[in-house]
């Protein structure tokens, strides 16, 4: 299947690992000549001539970080600088930490929502003038699952991810006349250099073994594995693609069936 992705010019924010570079990573496979974000200016390098590598077509790294605004400017400035246009964003970029809601400080809140929920806000705000006056464009926010799966030990995570489910369909309302497609992907747990951390923390706090935590989570969901990064980037791929054109405003929970409810 032709996804009509070829030349398109895709920003993937967050991507210097995990699911961001492989969003990369399968834009550029298709075609895309990709432009990624983060702090890691080392690891972007790196990413970035993958892409190239898959693409056979320029790719460019900017290092930058997306808590503060005038990076966040200087990163599409400098996009639109290069290519001329910028008819994919992907948001990505940020990881919200949890812990016991009365002992989380004000600055944990303020730090993480600043990164991810501000950061998602300010690059779909920067880039939205762009996509109006080139005739339309897409916009995929990656919103973690605990947006619809509220926890008191992740209330940080869960609440940002459900203000951004709600950003995402009121951005696709606001952006529905310019041809502004803008859906979101709600990936559960997804085995990346993250997720790896996490278990292996979990494992030396707990005196348990890496193998029997990483059984232990992977049972609980129905298709007996947690997701890939390739998995969440095949589905923004596509929803980011000329294949998805009539889709806009919803938010697809990639989760192998864990999450108990009947919305998508």
């Amino acid at each position: 299947m032709d996804l009509g992705l070829t030349d398109k010019v895709a920003l993937v924010t967050g991507a210097s690992k995990g699911i961001g570079k492989a969003v990369a990573l399968t834009l550029a496979a298709e075609g895309a000549r990709v432009a990624i974000a983060a702090r890691d200016a080392s690891a972007l390098d790196k990413v970035a001539a993958e892409c190239r590598d898959r693409s056979r077509k320029d790719a460019v790294a900017v290092a930058a970080d997306l808590s503060r605004l005038e990076d966040v400017e200087r990163v599409v400035r400098e996009v639109k600088d290069r290519y001329g246009r910028i008819d994919i964003l992907v948001n990505n970029a940020g990881a919200i930490r949890g812990g016991n809601f009365l002992q989380i400080p004000d600055a944990q809140w303020m730090g993480d929502w600043n990164l991810k929920l501000l950061g998602y806000i300010r690059m779909a705000r920067a880039v939205f003038p762009l996509m109006e006056a080139q005739g339309g464009g897409r916009i995929c926010n990656v919103v973690g699952a605990a947006g619809r799966n509220p926890a008191p030990t992740y209330l940080t995570g869960g609440a940002a991810n459900a203000a951004l489910i709600n950003f995402t369909k009121g951005l696709a309302d606001l952006g529905a006349p310019s041809k502004i497609l803008v859906t979101a992907v709600s990936p559960a747990a997804t085995k990346t250099e993250r997720w790896d951390s996490l278990i292996a923390a979990q494992a030396a706090a707990s005196g348990r073994s890496v193998e029997e935590l990483q059984r232990e989570a992977e049972a609980s969901y129905k298709l007996g594995r947690i997701a890939t990064s390739e998995d969440i980037a095949d589905m923004v791929t596509f929803l980011v693609s000329a294949r998805a054109s009539f889709v806009t405003g919803i938010c697809v929970t990639v989760d192998g069936g864990s999450t108990r409810g009947v919305y998508p």
